[in-house]
C-alpha cells in the first residue's frame, strides 16, 4: 500500500506483549497504514515483527465491533447485536440479582497476559463488588515470581542496568528463548555478545538458536529439575566460597540454614537429578560466582510453569543473585518498588476496600496460602512501610484457578454462578481443557460475559460479549505503573479513536461499576483515571494533564542509586535495608514458614517424570515440553492474521529424527501425541535441536476458519496442549499453586490416513 507525502507519525507504546516497545503509528488520513519502532523511546527504537502486525489486527473483517447477546442454546454461535447500554443494563441487572442470592464471591473473574487494562480494573470491580475471586494467568506466568521476589527482596528484580566499570559480567538465560519470546531483550544480549565483556550461560533442555549465538556455557537440563540445578550452584559457590561474603554477613538472613540445607544437594548427585553432567554443573556455577556483582539472571518463564517445585525454583534464583553480591548494582541485578511519583497498585484498584469476611472466602485460600490472602498480607505488612505505604496489588492475590471451575461444577466450597473473562482464553490458556469446557458449558454457571476483540472458542460459550478495543485505539498508561509493579512512568496517546463501537475495557468495568453504586470510585475517562494516577509526577513537572505528558514527556525513570539499601533513611537514621520482615534478603524466608511451608529452596521428584514412575515412562517414554514461544503468535493470539498464518498454517510438533524413526512419524504429517490426560495432534517437524527423549509442542492452536458452534469451537480439542494436562493439586506448587503446563510423559505415534 502505497503511504502518501502527508502521512502523520503518532507515538505509542506497543502492547503485542508485555515488554511493551515505544511504537511510531504512521497515520495516513485517518487509517494507520505501518507500524515501527520509535528511536526516541527507552527501548530504542526495537521493534518486533509481532509489533507491527497491528496494523493488519485493527482493520481485520473479523474483529468484534458491536456488542452481542446470545440467541439459543449456549455455544449455538447465534447472536443478537444489541447496544452498550442494553448489555450493561442487563448484565448489572443479573450480577446484582446473583450477588442478593449467592452472596459477591459467587462471581468470578479470569484473565490472561491483557491486551487492555482488563485486570487492574477488573480488580476495582469486584473489590467494590466484594468478591475476592480474580483468577488470571499470573499464577504460572511471572506474578509468581514477582510475589516470591517481594518476599525474599522487599522488591521485584529489573533491566540489568550498564555497568559503572569495564569488568566481565555474566548473564543466565534460564528457561526461555528471548529470540522468540522477548525480543527486545535478545536484542540487548546480542550488543552485549558483541562488546565481549558479558558471559552467557544458557540453561534449557532445547539447542535453540541462542545456544549457537550467545552461549559460553550450555547446559542441557531435564525438564522440571531447576530447582536441583540451582540449589547444585549454591553447594558448589558455597563450598567454594565463591559468594560475597561481607553482602552475605551485612545484608542477608538465614545463611547457615541455606549452608546446610545445600550439602543435600552435592553436584553429583545434581548431576543424576538433572542430566546435566557434573563437570558443567561445577563449571557453570564458578563462571557465574567469579563475575560477582556483574551477575544477572533475568525471568524466564518455565520456571513459573512447572508446577510443584515452583516456589523453590524461583527462591533459589533469587539467593543466586544475592549471594553474588549483585542486588542493586548497575551491571548486576537492580531492584525495584512501586514508582513513588505514581498512584498504582493499591491506590488505583481499591484492594483495601475488600472486607476481611470476603477475603476469606477466597478460593484455593485453603491450600495456596502464599497466592492468596495470607501471603499477599504478610508481603504488605514488610514492604508497605518500606516503600512509602504503596504496593503492587494487581494480579495479586489471585484465586486458584481450578478452584473455580470445581466451583462451577461442584458448588464446594460455595457456588461461582456468575463468570466474566476479559483479555483471557480459558479453553486454550489453562490446564485440563476438558474440565475447563465442562464448566463453562455446566447449568450451574448462570451468567458467563467475555471482553474480547474476537469471537474465541471461549467467547462462542458466552452469554454476552462485548468488544474491547486494540492499544492503538486508546490512551495507554505502562503496565508497570498503574499496577505499581514498576518505578516509572510512560504513557501514550490514542492513536485512531475506537472503531465501529468498539470501547477500551475500562468502560466495561466502569459502566457495571455505576450501575451498581460504585460510582464515586470511578472516574470519567480513561484519560482521568491515568491523570489521577500519575498526578504526583505532573505536579513535580509542573504539567496539566495526562495529555500534557503523553506530548511532552513520554516517559519518566527515578535516577539509579547505587546499592540503594546502603542508603541512610532520614526516619530511622539507618540504612534502608530491604523490604522484608528482618530488613534483609531472606535465605530463609520468614513468610513462608508463617504460612507452614519450607522457608527454604529444596527439590522434589515431581509426578509423572521418568523418575517418579519408571512403570509410566515404558508405556509414554517421551518428555513433553509445552508453552515455547513462537513469534509471531502470542499464546492463542493472532491466528487470524495472514502475514501469521503464511508462517504457520498449522501447529508442529518438534521432534529429533531418531525419535521419528522409532515411531514411524514422517515429517510434515499429522502425529498423535498422547499423554495419560489426553490426546491430540500436530504436523511433525524434524529437528536435531531436540533430545531425543523429548518432544516440543506448539501452544494455544485453535482455527478460527473453521465452524464456530460448539461442539466444533473453531478445533479448540484437536491440537490443543492443554488437552494433555492435568490441574489436580498433586500437579500444583503448593505455596502458590501454580499448575504444571509441562512437562509431561507422552509417546507419539502417526495418525492414521485412509487415502
Amino acid at each position: 500500500e502505497l503511504i502518501s507525502m502527508a502521512v502523520e507519525i503518532r507515538k505509542s507504546i506497543c502492547w503485542g506483549c508485555w515488554m511493551q516497545c515505544g511504537a511510531l503509528a504512521h497515520v495516513d488520513q485517518g487509517r494507520v497504514v505501518k507500524l515501527s519502532g520509535d528511536p526516541e523511546f527507552y527501548t530504542k527504537g526495537f521493534f518486533c515483527d509481532r509489533g507491527a502486525r497491528f496494523a493488519e489486527h485493527l482493520y481485520h473483517p473479523e474483529r468484534l465491533n458491536y456488542p452481542l447477546k446470545r440467541k439459543g442454546e449456549r455455544g449455538e454461535a447465534r447472536w443478537e447485536q444489541i447496544s452498550w447500554d442494553q448489555a450493561l443494563d442487563e448484565i448489572a441487572a443479573k450480577l446484582k440479582e446473583l450477588k442478593g442470592k449467592y452472596g459477591a464471591e459467587t462471581l468470578a473473574t479470569t484473565c490472561g497476559t491483557g491486551r487492555g487494562h482488563q485486570e487492574t480494573f477488573k480488580e476495582r470491580f469486584l473489590h467494590l463488588f466484594g468478591s475476592p475471586n480474580h483468577a488470571n494467568a499470573g499464577q504460572f506466568c511471572r506474578i509468581e515470581t514477582r510475589e516470591i521476589d517481594y518476599a525474599i527482596y522487599g522488591a521485584d528484580i529489573v533491566a540489568m542496568k550498564p555497568k559503572l566499570v569495564e569488568r566481565e559480567g555474566c548473564i543466565v538465560i534460564w528457561g526461555h528463548n528471548p529470540k522468540e519470546s522477548v525480543p527486545v531483550e535478545y536484542n540487548e544480549y546480542r550488543n552485549f555478545k558483541k562488546r565481549g565483556d558479558i558471559k552467557f550461560i544458557v540453561i534449557d533442555p532445547k539447542r535453540t538458536e541462542i545456544v549457537d549465538e550467545l552461549a559460553d556455557l550450555w547446559l542441557p537440563i531435564r525438564p522440571t529439575t531447576d530447582a536441583a540445578l540451582a540449589l547444585g550452584w549454591l553447594n558448589v559457590i558455597i563450598n567454594e566460597e565463591l559468594y560475597d561474603k561481607e553482602f552475605v554477613e551485612k545484608w542477608c538472613y538465614g545463611f547457615d540454614q541455606l549452608k546446610k540445607r545445600v550439602q543435600e544437594y552435592p553436584p553429583e548427585k545434581v548431576a543424576e537429578i538433572t542430566w546435566v553432567s557434573k563437570e558443567k554443573i561445577i563449571e557453570s556455577a564458578r563462571m557465574f560466582a567469579k563475575a560477582k556483582p556483574y551477575t544477572n539472571i533475568p525471568w524466564g518463564v518455565k520456571t513459573d510453569m512447572q508446577g510443584r517445585n515452583v516456589t523453590s525454583i524461583i527462591h533459589a534464583i533469587a539467593i543466586l543473585r544475592a549471594i553474588t553480591g549483585s542486588i542493586n548494582v548497575s551491571g548486576g541485578s537492580p531492584l525495584s518498588g512501586p514508582c513513588l511519583k505514581a498512584k498504582g497498585g493499591s491506590d488505583f484498584n481499591y484492594i483495601d476496600m475488600l472486607s476481611p469476611e470476603q477475603r476469606a472466602k477466597q478460593l484455593g485460600i485453603d491450600r495456596h496460602k502464599f497466592w492468596t490472602f495470607p501471603g499477599y498480607d504478610l508481603i504488605s505488612q514488610a514492604m508497605r512501610p518500606y516503600w512509602n505505604g504503596k504496593i503492587c496489588s494487581s494480579y495479586m492475590p489471585g484465586c486458584h484457578i481450578p478452584d473455580v471451575w470445581r466451583a462451577i461444577l461442584t458448588e464446594d466450597p460455595y457456588p461461582i454462578k456468575a463468570l466474566i473473562v476479559g483479555g483471557n482464553n480459558p479453553l486454550m490458556a489453562f490446564a485440563n481443557t476438558p474440565q475447563v469446557y465442562r464448566a463453562l458449558k455446566s447449568p450451574n454457571l448462570e451468567f458467563f460475559a467475555v471482553v474480547e476483540q474476537w469471537l474465541t472458542p471461549s467467547a462462542v460459550l458466552a452469554d454476552y460479549v462485548l468488544p474491547a478495543a486494540n492499544w492503538l485505539e486508546m490512551p495507554l498508561l505502562h503496565f508497570g505503573t498503574y499496577t505499581g509493579s514498576q518505578d516509572f512512568v510512560a504513557a501514550s496517546e490514542q492513536i485512531v479513536p475506537p472503531l465501529f463501537e468498539r470501547r477500551p475495557d475500562y468502560y466495561f468495568w466502569q459502566g457495571l461499576g455505576i450501575r451498581l453504586g460504585q460510582e464515586k470510585y470511578w472516574r470519567q475517562t480513561l484519560e482521568k483515571e491515568w491523570e489521577w494516577c500519575i498526578k504526583p509526577l505532573l505536579d513535580e513537572l509542573n504539567m496539566e494533564s495526562f495529555e500534557e505528558f503523553t506530548q511532552k514527556q513520554r516517559f519518566w525513570f527515578p535516577p539509579f542509586e547505587e546499592r540503594y539499601h546502603e542508603k541512610i533513611d532520614p526516619k530511622t537514621g539507618r540504612p534502608k535495608g530491604f523490604g522484608t520482615p528482618t530488613g534483609k534478603i531472606e535465605f530463609y524466608s520468614t513468610i513462608l514458614d508463617k504460612l507452614g511451608y519450607d522457608p527454604m529452596p529444596h527439590y522434589k521428584e515431581p509426578a509423572e517424570t521418568p523418575v517418579s514412575q519408571p512403570e509410566l515412562s515404558k508405556e509414554y517414554p517421551l518428555i513433553l515440553i509445552t508453552g515455547s514461544r513462537f513469534r509471531p503468535f502470542y499464546h492463542s493470539e493472532h491466528r487470524q492474521l495472514h502475514s501469521a498464518r503464511k508462517l504457520y498454517p498449522d501447529p508442529t510438533v518438534e521432534i529429533h529424527p531418531d525419535t521419528a524413526r522409532e515411531t514411524g512419524v514422517e515429517e510434515g504429517e499429522w502425529t498423535i501425541i498422547e499423554t495419560t490426560w489426553g490426546k491430540i495432534k500436530q504436523r511433525a517437524r524434524f529437528s536435531t535441536r531436540i533430545d531425543p527423549r523429548m518432544v516440543d509442542i506448539q501452544h494455544s492452536w485453535w482455527f478460527p476458519e473453521e465452524i464456530p458452534d460448539d461442539p466444533i469451537l473453531y478445533r479448540s480439542f484437536e491440537s490443543n496442549a492443554n488437552v494433555l494436562t492435568t490441574d489436580q493439586d498433586e500437579y500444583c506448587d503448593p505455596p502458590t499453586g501454580a499448575m504444571r503446563l509441562s512437562p509431561y510423559l507422552c509417546k507419539v505415534y502417526p495418525a492414521k490416513k485412509y487415502y
